[in-house]
């Protein structure tokens, strides 16, 4: 008896058959898979590099631009100090050394009074309007003189960078010849004061000579002139009305602009702090007329 049945055997052969090319093309497609994701990680890898090579040409090709303007500035700096220090040195040839007998011979004014005599609101309104670093810096504020540069080289109107030293050196120890030689005195003589004087002596030393107008050297005859009466007795406004004066005593004669002069100054006080809210309005208010319109 014969068990073998031919067309079992075929049907099973199909199925190992079909079997077998079913996994062939399942490992196929397997392979194909990882080949791709290969090549995918390999495109990936390569745009990697692609960048980080641009990124490197780049920075390279800054560098080679910056590099060059970073030695011309370097070497401007440095002639620049050099012509400086020339400049500096040939400038104080022969300049006394500040001392305080230098300056007090120096004196314009023939009324001097004593600083500690002079009411604080004046003394507030000279540093509000016209140094209001004034307590912060050593002589010089190298803030205002830089802006005060930009200013004149971008503007026709001119603006000054002087600090209330540097005033007292061109009305005292040099004069008002407008030059780069005189500046640097003036600069030199700031920085002097401040090692021999304290703030409230500078102050002093200021008021008791700047010019008022109406051949009034210092405040105290000032203060005569246009109120008759003496410093400490002055007012908040005439305290601010009087140092407003010194800026352009020709154009201040007149009552109506001196008075502008004023207001811009008391709300200087008012904004740096140096007087209150209803210390800033009633000096507003208060009518500060110069002796003058009142005889």
């Amino acid at each position: 008896m014969n068990y073998y049945n031919e067309n079992t055997n075929k049907i099973r052969r199909r199925k190992v058959s079909s079997n077998d090319s079913l996994s062939k093309t399942a490992k196929s497609s397997s392979k194909i898979e990882r080949n791709v994701s290969v090549n995918n990680i390999k495109k990936e890898d390569y745009r990697k590099k692609s960048s980080r090579v641009k990124k490197k040409s780049k920075r390279f090709d800054v560098y080679k631009l910056i590099k060059p303007i970073m030695c011309i500035s370097l070497v401007a700096l440095i002639l620049i100090s050099v012509v400086g220090s020339v400049l500096t040195i040939l400038s104080l040839k022969g300049a006394p050394k500040v001392t305080r007998e230098l300056i007090e011979d120096n004196y314009i004014s023939s009324q001097v009074i004593s600083v500690d005599k002079m009411p604080s609101d004046l003394k507030n309104a000279l540093v509000a309007i016209e140094d209001e670093r004034f307590y912060e810096h050593k002589g010089v504020d190298i803030q205002a003189l830089l802006r005060s540069v930009v200013h004149n080289i971008f503007s026709e109107t001119t603006q000054g960078g002087s600090t209330i030293e540097m005033q007292i050196s061109k009305n005292l120890l040099t004069n008002d010849e407008k030059s780069i030689k005189r500046k640097i005195r003036d600069i030199y003589n700031a920085f002097q004061m401040n090692k021999i004087m304290s703030k409230e002596e500078i102050l002093g030393v200021y008021l008791n000579n700047v010019y008022f107008g109406k051949s009034s050297y210092g405040v105290a005859k000032a203060s005569q002139t246009y109120f008759g009466k003496d410093v400490e007795d002055l007012s908040l406004a005439q305290c601010a009305m009087l140092v407003g004066i010194t800026n352009n005593p020709a154009k201040y004669l007149d009552h109506r602009e001196a008075k502008k002069r004023q207001e811009t100054i008391l709300y200087k006080m008012h904004e740096l702090g140096y007087i209150t809210d209803e210390e800033y309005k009633e000096s507003l208010r208060e009518e500060v007329p110069f002796k003058s319109e009142i005889e």
